[in-house]
């Protein structure tokens, strides 16, 4: 395996301890130590370390890497700029979407409605999202949404801080048939005010998660 690939291996490993939690905010990166607990040499951990703070999952200090602390204000920034993009996606899908996009919006969105799994609710959603930038044909904004899909993955175990979460998973898959809709018309406003409303509400969901999970942390 070349240092390339073995970078793009160990990136891999330590985003996914990111996103997990396993290295939570304020954790030290030292070069040593995750070497020796990925068991590969300091090369590949360095190459991997300096993607990632790249990426802005993690802050470069005096002290080393440091795993970012993230903000409420970081979520709605987040959610702005996807908001503008994504709505934008879907306007855009429901003038080229094809017969095949349709298809599996449709097949994601029936599975979802059936689903009773958080964890399994989550990737279908992710799934459902990805499907729509497809569909828009628009390879730019979709490059645009990933980068800020890995930013806002940070925050995906704190949507089980969401109250009423049965209730809020509810609201989210009537509105992606909504959307669907939407998109299967041709009706492009509709469509893209939909989303909107759609990428608000979930907004203002994950921000008061944040918030009541670090007050009950302070507590």
């Amino acid at each position: 395996m070349s240092v390339y690939d073995s970078a793009a291996v160990q990136y891999e490993s330590i985003r996914a301890m990111i996103v997990g939690g396993e290295l939570p905010p304020g954790a030290v990166l030292l070069e040593t130590a995750l070497a020796k607990k990925l068991g590969v040499s300091r090369t590949p951990v360095r190459e991997a370390l300096a993607r990632l703070a790249q990426e802005e999952l993690i802050n470069r200090e005096i002290r080393g890497y440091v795993v970012k602390t993230r903000t409420p204000e970081e979520i709605r920034e987040i959610y702005d700029v996807r908001i503008i993009l994504e709505s934008a996606c879907a306007a855009a899908a429901a003038e080229q979407a094809s017969r095949r996009d349709l298809a599996s919006l449709e097949r994601i969105t029936t599975e979802a409605e059936h689903c009773t799994d958080h964890e399994r609710h989550v990737e279908l959603n992710t799934e459902w999202h990805q499907a729509l930038r497809a569909a828009g044909r628009n390879g730019t904004m979709s490059r645009l949404l990933d980068g800020l899909g890995v930013l806002q993955q940070i925050y995906n175990a704190q949507m089980t801080q969401v109250e009423h979460l049965d209730e809020a998973l509810r609201a989210g898959q009537e509105e992606h048939a909504l959307i669907l809709d939407a998109i299967r018309r041709g009706d492009a406003e509709t469509a893209r005010t939909t989303m909107i409303r759609h990428l608000s509400r979930t907004r203002d969901l994950r921000v008061d998660a944040f918030q009541r999970n670090h007050s009950a942390i302070r507590c």
